[in-house]
């Protein structure tokens, strides 16, 4: 079950990193060092779930 679900952790981690390149952009480091956080974290969280039998 979770397999089938593992792609909302990377659409999650497309959308922080996409977040963070534009907050980057407009020279907002803090909200764009935030968003890169948060993508590793879904990021990773893919990895695990995507690992699961």
């Amino acid at each position: 079950m979770m397999q089938k679900t593992t792609w909302i952790w990377y659409l999650g981690f497309a959308v922080w990193l996409a977040d963070g390149l534009v907050s980057a952009h407009y020279r907002n480091l803090l909200h764009a060092r935030l968003a890169f956080m948060i993508a590793a974290v879904f990021f990773a969280a893919g990895l695990f779930y995507s690992r699961q039998k």
